[in-house]
Order: structure tokens, then C-alpha cells, then sequence
């Protein structure tokens, strides 16, 4: 096995040795480590290339994370491939255990993720919650069902060259990070191994992407994002044969939780022209009884936050927002 760790970065001086220190630990496979820095205006690129030869360093003008992606991916010469983001940390055994599941109909194994402080602190939390963790088949009828499936995000997946050959390089009909596309796309392609531990750390702090109340309009942006991710699916589905029904967008409960903040906070900037807290009371009712990609507990407690949410004053609403994103 030979195992390609393609690093993003941009501004991530801060992190982004740590990140690769945690690369260079992989245990159990030869190992590349490609960084493209992003067009860094801080010390990154100092940081990066005192790794010397034992990298692959690349510096562009600043274009994005997608492009960076392409870059790499386009240096890599491994037959399985980690986008790992700058800010997080792989476990040494993580090619250990993608030898001990992968078959050569796998595309993508993923793992849960460890969320860690700004300083790398424990957190006790770890997600995606598996109950119990789900077969490819259950995935991919998840996929075409519910226009979703429990999944980590970026460097929570290794995936098989043969997969991603199909797909690169990346355009931006499904955005401008490449795990949207990626995950979306996974398992159409090929069988999606779930391995039920935690082997990446997620670095949870201040300048996280994933912080939606860091400006006006994120939610909003989440929701647009969810939306071309299915479009996406739908058009990568039927080059193999897979019909993904229209209305499975609107079971999907993971974009629901956008949908409704959106709507109730800044509903200017709603992308979508259809939606509205009518669509939203009868989608998080129908999301509720059918996602059985998602535990029946969870999806009662979705349900209730998403109808007092939905009914409550603009000021009570936030609040329920807040303490759901816990922002």
C-alpha cells in the first residue's frame, strides 16, 4: 500500500506542522506527504519547507482550497488518498486499518473523528455517532433515499485512486471544498467501509469554516452548498445507471438543520425561492419519520428544536440556533 497525504493550506502557520508531523508518524505503508500552500500571507511556507525533502512542497497564488486539492492530487502517486486539512491530526494506524477492511471494491473508508481544542486539547466528543455502523449497501440506498449517509467530513476518509481518477480534477459544480464532492459522490462508485474509531483529530477553534456565526449569511451559504451537492449526486448517480428521486432533497435532515436557520434568520439570503416555515414544518416531520440514516432518539430531539424553532420569536429562536450550533 502506498498511502498519499495531500495537505491544503492556507494561513495555518499555527497548525500546520502539527499536521504534518502527524502525516510523517503514519505507520504500516509507504507514505508521500504533498502541502500546497494556498498563497499563505503568514509564515506557513517557512514552516513547510523546513520539513525539506521529506514533503513535497508547492506553493501557488491563492485560489482555494478545490484548486489547491487538484494540485496535489495531481502529484500524488499513492493508489489510496487522504485529503488531510491543515488543522487536524491523523492517527499513526490509520493505513493500517484501511488495509485491514479495504477490498478492491472499497472507494472510501472512513472513521469516526475526535474533536480536539485550539491547543490540541481532549474533548471527550467524537462524531459521526455509527448505530450501529452501516453496511455499503445501507449507504448507498441512503444516498439515493435520503440524499445522505452518516459521514466525517474531509480527513475523516481515505480514498481509493481508482475512485478518484473518475472525478478529478475537481470543477465547482458541487463547490469549492473537495469532501463535499467526494463523500457525495463515494457510493456510487464503489462500496464506503465504515471503521467504528476515532483516528483523526478535529481541531475545533475560532477560525473553523464550520463556525456558522462567524458573519450574516452562513446558514444560508450551508444551504446553497447541500443544494449542489445534490445536484451533483443526482448527475454522478446517472452516469452509473443510479436515478436519484427530486425528492429526496427535501428528506434530507443533515441540510434541513441549515434550512430552518436560514429561513428564520436571515431569510434574504435563502437560496432557495421555494422554501418557506410552511415547506419546513411539513419537511422536518417527514425528515423525522423516514431518515432512518440517523438514530430514532436524535431524530426526535430534531424534531422538537426544529418546530420551537420554527414557531418561537425571532429572539427565542436564535437562542434554540445558538445552542444547537453551540456558537
Amino acid at each position: 500500500m502506498k498511502l498519499s497525504v495531500i495537505i491544503a493550506n492556507y494561513n495555518y502557520e499555527r497548525f500546520v506542522g502539527e499536521a504534518i508531523d502527524s502525516a510523517l508518524a503514519i505507520r504500516g505503508a509507504e507514505t508521500e506527504i504533498i502541502v500546497v500552500d494556498d498563497g499563505s500571507t503568514d509564515q506557513s511556507w517557512q514552516v513547510i519547507t523546513s520539513y525539506g525533502d521529506r514533503v513535497i512542497a508547492i506553493r501557488q497564488a491563492n485560489a482555494g482550497q478545490r484548486v489547491a486539492s487538484n494540485v496535489g492530487y495531481a502529484r500524488a502517486t499513492g493508489d489510496w488518498i487522504l485529503f488531510l486539512d491543515a488543522d487536524d491530526l491523523v492517527d499513526p494506524s490509520i493505513a493500517e486499518e484501511v488495509m485491514r477492511v479495504a477490498t478492491p471494491d472499497t472507494c472510501k473508508v472512513q472513521f469516526q473523528m475526535e474533536r480536539v481544542g485550539g491547543e490540541g486539547q481532549q474533548t471527550g466528543s467524537r462524531f459521526p455517532i455509527y448505530d450501529p455502523p452501516p453496511t455499503p449497501e445501507k449507504i448507498r440506498a441512503w444516498a439515493i433515499r435520503l440524499n445522505a449517509y452518516p459521514t466525517p467530513p474531509g480527513s475523516g476518509n481515505v480514498y481509493a485512486r481508482a475512485y478518484l481518477d473518475a472525478l478529478f480534477p475537481l470543477d465547482n459544480s458541487c463547490g469549492e471544498t473537495p469532501d463535499s464532492a467526494l463523500v457525495t459522490a463515494a457510493p456510487f462508485f464503489g462500496d464506503v467501509i465504515t471503521v467504528d474509531k476515532p483516528l483523526v483529530h478535529y481541531r475545533v477553534h475560532g477560525a473553523n469554516d464550520s463556525n456558522l456565526f462567524a458573519r450574516e449569511g452562513l446558514f444560508a451559504r450551508e444551504v446553497a452548498r447541500g443544494h449542489a451537492k445534490f445536484l451533483f449526486a443526482q448527475r454522478l448517480a446517472k452516469t452509473v445507471g443510479t436515478k436519484i428521486p427530486d425528492s429526496s432533497f427535501r428528506k434530507n435532515l443533515h441540510v434541513l438543520q441549515h434550512r430552518i436557520p436560514s429561513v428564520t434568520l436571515t431569510p434574504a439570503l435563502h437560496p432557495l425561492p421555494w422554501d418557506n416555515r410552511y415547506q419546513l414544518f411539513k419537511d422536518i416531520i417527514r425528515s423525522t419519520l423516514v431518515f432512518d440514516a440517523m438514530a430514532v432518539k436524535r431524530r426526535i430531539i430534531l424534531l422538537v428544536w426544529g418546530v420551537l424553532t420554527l414557531i418561537s420569536p425571532r429572539p427565542i429562536a436564535e437562542k434554540l440556533i445558538r445552542k444547537r450550533f453551540r456558537a
